[in-house]
């Protein structure tokens, strides 16, 4: 018999090495960041060809719990990614989370990589720091041409300090959470330096050295401010809007000194939630606050102790009926309500008064049983 023929071997074509580098690139921008940066012990060729296909950076909860090891490797990688020579990375994101350290010196490479992600042209950035002491921002954070998101959150006791040649002309949205300003007016400046500016968010921010608080901006279009867990003491300013292009608006906290709320003839959406309402001026506050929401088709209305105060519908006869209220209320919600004989008045009194209401939500208190409640007279 003669010698068994061995099968022809047939070659393997290699299709993904023969691709060109901006199309892998491309690949494996789909990828997580972890997954993508495996693929560099694939060969030479591959050691860097991630780096050109990361556009996000998340650092979630990136150093916390970490052994000293581990951080000077995950150190060692950014420094990689961002500096590079070979491959310089073009970022669209930068997210840092709960990014802990304990040394003020231990800042200093992040503040490298934010001040190089930027010179490069990011454009949304998001930082949440836990640590007590105010991190030294970069000044490029504050006046970059790039940036289109910008989100503060820090966890900081002492004040903050914001460059006085602030001003980010490409900006689109902002929110500033847990922030305490030593000059309250440099953080105003900003925001009226941010001349394409959208959407406003602002929790829980003490603005110290001010006598009002004046939000100018012509093209913004949502505003949210949240005033919930300030202290009352450090609430004391008049607060001025001046927002033409608005279409949401929601405030929810204690109330200030005064308000001054004028051209938002555009608004469309409002929800206000008042608490502390027993402080000082809070009455008075709070109806400059909601004399100001005009036009407005959907409100959402939440006031601590309201029917505490209220005098019923003998009293809101006493008022001129709100324009706003006869031919432009298309929605209501009420928070609160209890069933008492006050709140079931108000509601009538809306009922009665919004001529083109579509829909009434009411929210109850959780006092009254469903067959308690059933029982209660109707009006």
């Amino acid at each position: 018999m003669g010698r068994r023929q061995q099968p022809e071997t047939v070659g393997v074509l290699d299709r993904i090495n023969n691709l060109p580098d901006s199309i892998l690139s491309h690949i494996l921008s789909f990828l997580p960041n972890k997954e993508a940066v495996r693929t560099s012990i694939l060969s030479t060729r591959w050691k860097y060809l991630f780096a050109s296909s990361i556009s996000i950076l998340d650092f979630e909860h990136c150093l916390k719990n970490l052994y000293e090891e581990d951080v000077n490797n995950f150190m060692n990688f950014v420094d990689t990614l961002l500096f590079n020579p070979r491959e310089r990375v073009h970022l669209e994101s930068f997210w840092v989370n709960d990014y802990f350290v304990d040394d003020e010196d231990d800042y200093v490479p992040l503040y490298g990589w934010i001040s190089t992600a930027l010179s490069r042209g990011l454009k949304n950035i998001g930082i949440n720091f836990i640590n007590e002491k105010v991190p030294v921002l970069p000044t490029l954070l504050f006046t970059s041409h790039s940036l289109v998101t910008l989100t503060l959150f820090l966890h900081i006791k002492d004040d903050m300090k914001i460059p006085t040649n602030a001003c980010l002309p490409n900006l689109k949205n902002l929110c500033l959470t847990n922030l305490a300003f030593e000059d309250g007016y440099s953080i105003l400046k900003l925001i009226s330096n941010c001349h394409v500016l959208e959407d406003l968010t602002i929790y829980d921010c003490c603005f110290h050295s001010i006598s009002e608080l004046n939000i100018h901006n012509l093209l913004l279009r949502r505003l949210i401010l949240c005033f919930e867990h300030v202290c009352v003491r450090d609430y004391d300013y008049v607060m001025a809007i001046d927002a033409p292009s608005l279409v949401y608006f929601e405030y929810t906290g204690i109330v200030g000194k005064g308000y001054t709320l004028s051209n938002m003839k555009s608004l469309v959406k409002a929800e206000i939630s008042i608490s502390h309402f027993h402080e000082v001026h809070s009455e008075r506050s709070a109806t400059q606050l909601l004399q100001g929401i005009c036009n407005v088709q959907s409100l959402h209305l939440a006031i601590e102790a309201f029917n505490e105060t209220a005098d019923g519908e003998e009293g809101l006869r006493l008022l001129p009926i709100p324009s706003c209220l006869l031919f432009h209320v298309k929605e209501i919600k009420i928070s609160g309500v209890d069933g008492s004989k006050y709140a079931f008045e108000m509601i009538s009194y809306f009922l009665n008064h919004a001529m083109v209401l579509e829909k009434l939500i009411l929210r109850m208190i959780n006092l009254l049983g469903k067959d308690e409640l059933m029982r209660k007279p109707r009006i």
